[in-house]
């Protein structure tokens, strides 16, 4: 008999993958320097999320689980071993030749990143290990750097490998699973992991995201996949503004749904928290209570089709005092408990006074995809 129910994986290899500090003014013709800031993705984030974890009683709550360095035979389940080759060269460089700095305009590599990323891999392929072994029924992998935009040879979108479609890959290989499902409800469009499995028609990739934002033409309710993966792909396109009840709407009327139809042998969940309403990236408004809600639907609909095995595996979020508050909501549901976690400011359900006047919208655009994603579901 299990004695946790859930796995909680953390790695102080993770920690090492430094952001730096963001200090340049683009403008159409030139730039200028300001005094530094912290990068968006500043490992305080990180740091902060362990810590209301371990002191909130969370963490003794769930199995500790040890990462480990992937090989790169694992990595190249999906890149190419060009791209791992050239991020190996690109951070094992030095100022002198220029080398550290950023692999895309957002996304910084120094050895130490390159190290963090192998291990955050290792990590997801752990927490994979442990649901499937029956170590523990669900796991919560608090990784660094994310994931989801990392393409087969190009990091992206502060994301260098990409731990969910290697998750994703490696289930299906080591464990013969013919239906692996995945949810990914960071703010941004997951287009890496897309990508992976565009054309498969053993993964199903729902994308929940803020409509026409990051990447730029990515993600629109037309992509649905290709070939065998017809279908395969369902992006939910958001408004600014959704909030908890338009979140809650989705995953009742689209994701919960097709999930059923499914029946996936496994869950995985990139489980971005900059949906916030406190993200200074997007502006989707969510407040922890909303986090709480789709993450107990999420291991609901675990429970249902596949012995709830489900792995929540840690992406983007930006507010590093709300980012810790939402991911404690978000793991709540997986141990099931609730601790009374009071939300971190007074008044966040005045927010769902605006979100009721901008709900109009958001049914509009989940009527859109119902109606677009009937053509391969029921709903």
């Amino acid at each position: 008999m299990q004695k946790f129910r859930t796995g909680f994986l953390f790695d102080t290899h993770f920690l090492a993958h430094d952001s730096g500090v963001e200090t340049t003014v683009r403008l159409r013709d030139r730039t200028f320097e300001l005094a530094p800031e912290p990068h968006p993705s500043d490992v305080t984030i990180t740091r902060r999320t362990h810590e209301f974890l371990v002191k909130s009683g969370l963490a003794s709550m769930m199995l500790p689980l040890q990462a480990r360095a992937a090989s790169e035979d694992e990595v190249a389940l999906f890149h190419t071993r060009d791209y791992i080759e050239g991020i190996k060269a690109y951070a094992a460089g030095g100022p002198s030749q220029g080398a550290w700095g950023y692999v895309d305009e957002d996304t910084v590599i120094k050895p130490t990143s390159l190290e963090a990323a192998f291990y955050a891999v290792g990590g997801a392929l752990n927490a994979v290990d442990a649901v499937m072994a029956g170590t523990v029924r669900n796991c919560y992998a608090l990784l660094r750097p994310p994931c989801h935009h990392a393409t087969r040879n190009q990091g992206l979108g502060y994301c260098i490998f990409n731990n969910t479609a290697l998750a994703a890959l490696y289930a299906r290989r080591r464990y013969g699973l013919e239906r692996v499902m995945i949810v990914d409800w960071d703010a941004h469009h997951g287009n890496g992991t897309q990508d992976a499995f565009y054309d498969d028609p053993n993964v199903l990739f729902v994308s929940l995201h803020q409509q026409n934002w990051y990447p730029k033409d990515s993600g629109n309710l037309e992509e649905i996949g290709q070939g065998a993966g017809a279908g395969l792909t369902v992006n939910i396109p958001l408004p600014p503004g959704t909030g908890d009840k338009g979140y809650q709407m989705a995953f009742e009327q689209l994701v919960v749904p097709i999930g059923r139809q499914f029946r996936p042998q496994l869950i995985l969940i990139t489980a971005g928290q900059d949906p916030s309403w406190l993200d200074p990236l997007t502006q989707l408004m969510m407040t922890m209570n909303g986090f709480r809600q789709i993450s107990r639907q999420m291991v609901q609909l675990a429970e249902e089709v596949c012995d709830g095995r489900l792995v929540m595996l840690q992406a983007g979020g930006y507010s590093a005092p709300y980012v810790p508050f939402c991911t404690a909501a978000a793991v709540e549901p997986l141990i099931g408990v609730d601790l009374g976690i009071v939300d971190l400011y007074d008044g966040a359900d005045e927010l769902e006074t605006s979100a009721t006047i901008l709900l109009k919208e958001t049914q509009e655009a989940l009527t859109r995809a119902r109606e677009w994603h009937s053509q391969w579901w029921k709903l």
